[in-house]
Formats: C-alpha cells, sequence, structure tokens
C-alpha cells in the first residue's frame, strides 16, 4: 500500500513540474509570485512611487501612463519576475541583466528602487524601453492611470 502511495505521489509531483513549465511557456517566462508572497499594491501607490522618484514626466510622459506602463507589465506586483530571455523584475519589469551594471545588487522588488532603476531607464531609452508601450498593451490601464495620476 505504501509503495503505490509513493507512485502515486511521485506521478503528481511529475505531473506539477509539467504543468508548471507549461504555465512558463505559456507566460513567456512571466511567473507572479504566490499568492502568499505576492505584494500587489494600489494604483495610488504605483503613482506616487513615480512621483517620488521623479518618473512622472520623463521623456514628457504622464504618470498616468507610467502607472498604466507598470499594470500592464506586473499587474501591480512588486515580485513580478518575467525569465527566459530575460530577468525583469518589480513593478516596471526592469531587466536586470540589460542594466545590472548599475542596477549592481539593489532590490527591484522594493517600490522605491523600482521606480528609481525605471527613471534610469527612461533616461537612457525612453518609454519604448517597455513592450507594453511600444505594443500599445498599456492603453487599457490608462483609464486606472488618470483616475490616480492625472
Amino acid at each position: 500500500m505504501s509503495i503505490r502511495r509513493n507512485r502515486k505521489s511521485s506521478l503528481r509531483r511529475r505531473v506539477a513540474a509539467i504543468a508548471t513549465a507549461g504555465a512558463l511557456a505559456t507566460t513567456g517566462g512571466l511567473m507572479a509570485a504566490s499568492p502568499a508572497s505576492a505584494a500587489t499594491v494600489s494604483d495610488r501607490t504605483i503613482a506616487n512611487a513615480a512621483k517620488n522618484a521623479g518618473l512622472s514626466g520623463c521623456r514628457g510622459v504622464s504618470t498616468a501612463t507610467w502607472v498604466a506602463i507598470a499594470l500592464a507589465e506586473s499587474n501591480g506586483n512588486t515580485h513580478a519576475r518575467a525569465t527566459g530571455i530575460e530577468d525583469s523584475r518589480g513593478l516596471w519589469q526592469v531587466n536586470l541583466w540589460a542594466h545590472g551594471d548599475w542596477v549592481g545588487k539593489r532590490n527591484l522588488y522594493d517600490i522605491s528602487t523600482n521606480a528609481w532603476a525605471a527613471k534610469k531607464v527612461c533616461q537612457m531609452q525612453g518609454p519604448k524601453a517597455w513592450s507594453t508601450y511600444t505594443n500599445g498593451a498599456y492603453k487599457k490601464f490608462l483609464s486606472r492611470g488618470h483616475a490616480v495620476g492625472g
């Protein structure tokens, strides 16, 4: 009886691993944190972080648009992480591989640090550094950005 139970348990673990791999493949590698560790913040918190870091107005982009970009990138989850062909982290999904030389060991899951890093990326590359900006995905969140960011 215990052998049968162990086989079933082993099979369940293998099926779970395959399902996880499939989820990674279909989401492009973006794995949100588990509910226990997820840190989804309010739209107002995102707007305040953008303003406090000086991200608002970078290259003429409004606070509302920066909120919309963050929501499109991470759905407001400070622990969002995209892996695979990149290692992007936090609200604005700052790519550690592309910007590791100046990000260093800073915690990109911290709201203020991520906003600061997003501002640096904006200063270097503009909002087109974010695929959700260039492909227009941020637009479905603009009304939420306008509601909190102006």
